[in-house]
């Protein structure tokens, strides 16, 4: 990868059905100003930079849309994504913890505690961004993971 290079960034489908809606906007737009004549208020519209903005959001969706996995490529990331939920499961409040810290001495100590170990050096953010390879539009969330009691 070159200096200037883009890393690809897996978006989610909320993010991807947003600049969809963007880019319907900016055609509709775009479709307006084309199509009233000289005098109108369309006609004040830069259609080269509305253009230039669709072509701007294709690419980002383009970018974002997780592709194909090749089998090796799946292979580690599910391998790493085990690895993930394994660790997360350490130390880890339960769901009657978090929602009775109150009754459980402790609680937000060991919940500060996992968020140090786990969402600091990142292991959080990796664990989302192979879910939306691995599964886009239906991502596991870490709450998945969570016991009940």
């Amino acid at each position: 990868m070159g200096p200037r290079a883009k890393r690809k960034q897996v978006l989610s489908t909320t993010e991807i059905a947003g600049l969809k809606s963007e880019k319907r906007e900016l055609e509709g737009a775009l479709k307006e100003a084309e199509g009233y004549g000289a005098g109108t208020a369309g006609e004040q519209l830069d259609k080269s930079k509305i253009k230039a903005e669709i072509r701007h959001y294709e690419d980002e969706i383009h970018a974002g849309t997780p592709g194909r996995l090749a089998g090796k490529t799946k292979d580690s990331l599910v391998r790493e994504e085990r690895e993930l939920e394994e660790r997360f499961q350490i130390g880890l409040p339960t769901r009657y913890e978090m929602n009775h810290p109150g009754k459980c001495p402790g609680a937000v100590r060991k919940h500060m505690h996992w968020l140090n170990e786990n969402e600091k050096p990142g292991f959080v953010d990796r664990y989302r961004k192979i879910q939306r390879t691995l599964r886009p539009g239906e991502e596991r969330s870490i709450e998945t993971l969570r016991k009940d009691k």
